[in-house]
């Protein structure tokens, strides 16, 4: 018999399953754009982008997370298990129908007649996609995270595959459409190929399910409202092919930052709450964690700023060059939400979950009004520079719920994190000048990535011995070196 292993086992392996899934889906996602990018034109990513957007609009507002009651108990029955799968087969039912409705809507929203028939795909895809198994729930409560791993890593290199074949046949938006639908029906097929649970129609634990998670639709919905809604705007405002350029964009210029800030930040809150108990020691490991981030999350952000037109044009290719002004927008935009990371879990850790969904909505009507005074005059780059207010707004609140609710002042989170933002923008004029100096893309961007890093290292270390030496991330790297120096 093999023994059980510990928690923190579980945990460790958990993470790093989590992790090596997110990153090699993201991989191969970024591959596939890539390649597609260079055999379609930005209309046919655009057309795809609004019938995806239509679907997730519809799911947010049908999205039961039946499964999420699965992994919060500590013991399931087979009803719950079968009730489970019910409720989302139900959801999954609805959400299709209600897609194949309101295709002709958004036809007529969106001025693009080809949508039609790409929703009504969709619409089925989703249907057939109620049926998956719950494999990935059971697999994931018995610590099984190679299960999780298969289904989702395999969907995603058949979504790929069939994508990418598909684009060298028809050369138009078809090909993104048949690679959607492969990502829908492999994982549904995987999901009973590879666990042996048969799920069941059983409605008697719904209500209980349902009692457990109706906060999470909320929640959903507002999610999806916060994101998305630069988008839904964009789609209708600008045409396809705007709409292809800001969506491939955006994802492009969030890419470098929103892989390695979240990924610094999933070890926050286990680690606050190991010493939640001495406030003074959770406040000052608030303060690092908030400095650590800045310094390595707001080089990256305006470095890709300055290099976002050389960029571009290497991975897209000149037709795609238009979509370089959003990159660098939101390049800033994904710094400035994931800064606000560290204070979120803080606000989690203390209890004070309210504060943040008014924080969220604060973030929300930021966004909103700004881009109602602003997109008259600048169109769909003003959807970006009105997400970057939102984004602002909601660390400035994030700040003020922090001084008042925990005791954080707001003076030593800019004193800690202010520094390297200072100095990542003045970085960001020594790589536009640097690369100014050739014509060579070959030349310009790693002469840029050089001149960037050599400056933001130099001046980030002069000012941290100027300003006395300040726990940070360089404090943590001198403390290693003189550790290593140590032993050796």
């Amino acid at each position: 018999m093999t023994p059980p292993t510990s928690p923190k086992t579980n945990l460790i392996r958990g993470a790093f399953w989590t992790v090596s899934t997110r990153w090699l889906i993201k991989a191969l996602g970024f591959i596939n754009t890539v390649i597609m990018a260079r055999l379609l034109m930005p209309e046919d990513y655009g057309i795809v982008a609004m019938g995806m957007l239509m679907v997730g609009f519809i799911q947010a507002f049908l999205d039961f997370s039946a499964t999420i009651a699965l992994l919060r108990k500590q013991e399931v029955t087979r009803d719950e298990i079968d009730s489970a799968w019910t409720l989302r087969l139900i959801q999954g039912i609805l959400a299709g129908a209600v897609i194949f409705l309101i295709a002709p809507i958004a036809v007529r929203y969106f001025e693009e007649p080809r949508l039609l028939e790409i929703m009504w795909v969709f619409a089925a895809c989703v249907v057939l996609a109620a049926f998956t198994n719950v494999a990935q729930t059971l697999a994931l409560r018995d610590f099984n995270f190679t299960i999780d791993f298969k289904i989702s890593t395999l969907g995603k290199l058949a979504s790929v595959i069939t994508t990418i074949a598909f684009g060298f046949l028809f050369r138009d938006y078809r090909a993104l459409t048949l690679g959607i639908v492969a990502g829908y029906i492999v994982p549904l097929i995987l999901s009973y190929t590879l666990h042996p649970y048969r799920p069941r129609w059983n409605t008697s634990e719904i209500p209980e399910i349902w009692h457990l998670t109706k906060w999470l639709l909320i929640s959903n919905i507002g999610f999806f409202l916060l994101h998305k809604s630069d988008e839904l705007a964009a789609g209708r405002i600008g045409s396809t092919a705007e709409f292809g350029l800001y969506n491939v964009g955006s994802d492009f210029g969030q890419l470098p930052v929103s892989e390695i800030g979240p990924a610094m930040q999933r070890a926050i809150l286990p680690v606050l709450a190991s010493i939640k108990d001495d406030e003074e020691r959770t406040r000052l490991a608030i303060l690092k964690i908030l400095s650590v981030i800045a310094t390595v999350i707001w080089p990256l952000a305006f470095g890709f700023a300055a290099l976002a037109f050389d960029a571009t044009r290497l991975i897209f290719g000149e037709k795609w060059l238009a979509a370089a002004s959003f990159v660098a927008v939101f390049s800033i935009v994904s710094a400035l939400q994931s800064s606000g990371g560290p204070l979120r879990s803080y606000l989690t850790l203390q209890g004070h979950t309210r504060v943040q969904n008014t924080v969220t909505w604060i973030e929300f009507f930021g966004f909103l009004i700004t881009a109602v005074l602003i997109v008259p005059s600048h169109g769909l780059i003003g959807l970006a520079y009105a997400r970057g207010t939102g984004s602002l707004f909601s660390a400035i609140g994030l700040l003020s719920a922090c001084h008042k609710h925990c005791g954080l002042h707001w003076k030593d989170a800019l004193k800690y994190s202010c520094r390297p933002i200072i100095v990542a923008f003045l970085m960001y004029f020594v790589v536009s000048a640097a690369i100014s100096n050739f014509a060579s893309l070959f030349v310009r961007l790693p002469v840029g990535i050089a001149a960037g890093a050599l400056f933001y290292v130099v001046v980030i270390m002069l000012s941290w011995h100027i300003l006395g030496r300040p726990e940070g991330m360089e404090s943590t790297i001198v403390d290693k070196l003189k550790g290593l120096s140590g032993n050796t």
